[in-house]
């Protein structure tokens, strides 16, 4: 009746840090993604180029 829980074992710990970091890779290439698409289509719009003339 020990009040805690316990870690079964340290294997768990490393699974978790590489689901963060798959997590966080898919996250970031989202923002990246479209942050991207937010400073091309400013760039676009100051050239005067329209998505058809690419």
């Amino acid at each position: 009746m020990w009040p805690f829980r316990r870690r079964k074992s340290e294997e768990k710990k490393g699974n978790r840090l590489i689901k963060r970091l798959v997590v966080g890779l898919i996250i970031g290439g989202a923002i990246g993604s479209i942050v991207g698409s937010k400073v091309l289509d400013k760039h676009r719009s100051e050239r005067g180029v329209d998505k058809d003339e690419e």
